[in-house]
């Protein structure tokens, strides 16, 4: 990445005329979809051929926004400056957070390069928990800092060290219990942080990585982060002004957390949260191209537990994007959060309404299928909802397979990781809704903690966290057999894929893990990627990072 100069400087606030374009764009594509559906396929006599048209409407919301972030995701764009050379000798507190989860190799991890105070704010309840913690942190002479009460979950453990240490930092980086940042990370964080042109970012969010690639499960989900960050974190959320921060593997300026008296507590997203009340305040969020790492649960039931606190999380962000000062277009930005959980309880509700919307007989749907079989390519393009289907389909995938060429991933990883992913989706859409009613009922009297680790599972684990799902699965094949058999012939691509879900899942949920794998030399990485895997994490070397890094900045004398 080519450095920037102080005198290069550019303001931090993101492009107004992007913005315009880009929801310009978003509309355009909306209402394409919502009009050649509700002029080509829509029967208007029909309540629930017009019921469907209002759930596909909904489902097409999402479908044009993320359409559009992966085209302006193409274009690249003025990188964020960094300083050449620091200055001055910014005081940096690294801050490793855990309750009952604590990752030894992680948290053996924690030294880096530029001189760094090492705190754990450790809220375990778990005695081994607390002499992992310890005896690590003995080792590593970390200080430890646990409370008398616990108050406010990590936003108030992270308060509680702030009221001891306001004056004695600049600046704070967060780790998670799974966090593994490179010992150069912090220095090159700070070349941002520092940099003229930034004085008003508040947040520095690093790129995010998996490192336990050891696992099918992880390492089949591992690429599609290569996606996110090639086309939101690489340059498009810092260009469209978009408030976040994911709470870990981030460097947070203290004067700013001060001016709103720290970390916003009191909600399960106190990281997004947090940087709602900072942008109220004049304040931005900023993506930095260096790279960090974290783990991802090794099964479905682990991703269930994790997903279960996330639900609940982005069930708050209905409350931060109505904030009063924040603009619409930064509050649509947060709303895609908590809307892609209602998509997912969209889709059962669809599927519903295609089985039982519509009555067929078995004759029917034989004729059908016959003639699908003597002419494929005529009878498919003959009907109007999978005419559209195909088109749709067709520049989806162009696009796609463009994003996927430019991020580094490949087609069968994407095949891989679409086959996984339907199966957790298929499984996840019940505990999604669960989820939910969970959030209004218990608020934040539980929070459940995110596991680092999972025990293999069994045919019968799978087939009991697989059991609502597969309720909800027979409900709609009594449906196929006893109202719509035309459906089963219609709705074959996702009504075969949801049957076999449990058994895909078995398939990335065994005992066996990988032989490690040589780190990968394909492409340009930074001196951080390239040296000795110190701490144990798994294949964490394997990660392919793009040329896009930059080295961290020398400290001037």
């Amino acid at each position: 990445m080519q450095k920037t100069s102080i005198d290069a400087c550019m303001p931090s606030s993101g492009s107004r005329g992007t913005r315009i374009a880009f929801f310009s764009v978003m509309l355009a594509i909306y209402l394409a979809l919502v009009f050649s559906l509700g002029m080509y396929v829509v029967r208007w006599d029909r309540a629930t051929s017009v019921a469907l048209f209002g759930v596909l409407s909904f489902l097409f919301l999402g479908a044009a926004y993320g359409t559009s972030r992966e085209l302006f995701s193409l274009k690249d764009r003025p990188p964020l400056p960094s300083v050449q050379a620091l200055t001055s000798r910014p005081r940096v507190a690294l801050l490793y957070t855990t309750m009952n989860d604590v990752v030894p190799e992680c948290l053996a991890s924690m030294a880096q390069d530029y001189p760094s105070d090492v705190y754990v704010l450790d809220d375990s309840t778990n005695p081994v928990a607390m002499a992992t913690v310890d005896r690590v942190s003995s080792e590593k002479a970390y200080s430890v800092e646990r409370r008398a009460k616990r108050r406010g979950y990590k936003a108030g453990a992270i308060n509680d060290w702030l009221a001891k240490h306001w004056g004695s930092y600049d600046y704070i980086v967060l780790f998670d219990a799974d966090s593994y940042l490179p010992p150069d990370w912090v220095g090159g964080a700070l070349g941002y942080a520092e940099h003229p042109a930034n004085a008003d970012v508040a947040i520095f969010q690093g790129l995010i990585n998996i490192w336990n690639l050891d696992t099918d499960f992880a390492a089949t989900l591992a690429p599609m982060s290569k996606l996110g960050r090639f086309v939101w974190e690489r340059n498009l959320a810092n260009s469209m002004d978009a408030v976040f921060c994911y709470g870990h593997n981030v460097l947070v300026r203290v004067s700013a957390l001060k001016q709103i008296g720290g970390f916003v507590e009191g909600y399960v997203s106190e990281d997004f949260a947090t940087a709602v009340v900072l942008a109220q305040k004049g304040w931005h969020s900023k993506f930095i191209p260096l790279h960090t790492y974290e783990a991802v649960p090794e099964n479905v039931r682990g991703f269930i537990r994790r997903q279960n606190k996330w639900t609940r999380g982005s069930m708050e962000f209905w409350g931060f994007a109505s904030k009063p000062s924040i603009s619409a277009d930064k509050g649509f930005h947060l709303l895609q959060t908590p809307l892609s959980h209602i998509v997912s309880l969209m889709l059962p509700l669809g599927a519903f309404l295609t089985v039982y919307g519509f009555a067929s007989t078995p004759a029917t749907a034989g004729s059908f299928l016959i003639s699908l079989l003597r002419d494929p390519a005529g009878i498919i393009w003959s009907v109007p909802i999978l005419r559209l289907l195909i088109v749709w389909g067709l520049v989806g995938s162009v696009l796609g397979a463009v994003i996927r060429h430019r991020a580094g991933v490949t087609t069968r990883e994407y095949f891989r990781h679409r086959f996984l992913s339907g199966a957790i989706n298929t499984v996840m859409m019940p505990y999604e809704l669960k989820s939910m009613a969970s959030y209004f009922v218990t608020r934040l009297r539980s929070i459940p903690v995110t596991p680092k680790s999972e025990k293999p599972l069994s045919l019968g684990d799978v087939l009991r966290i697989s059991s609502y799902s597969l309720v909800f699965q027979g409900i709609l094949w009594i449906g196929v057999l006893e109202i719509n058999p035309l459906g089963a012939v219609f709705n074959s691509t996702w009504l075969v894929p949801m049957l076999i879900s449990p058994f895909v899942l078995m398939m990335y949920s065994g005992y066996a893990r990988k032989a490690g794998r040589a780190p990968s030399d394909s492409k340009v990485v930074p001196a951080s990627a390239l040296k000795a895997d110190q701490v144990g994490v798994h294949e964490l070397l394997s990660t392919v990072v793009s040329k896009e890094e930059a080295e961290p900045p020398a400290i001037a004398d």
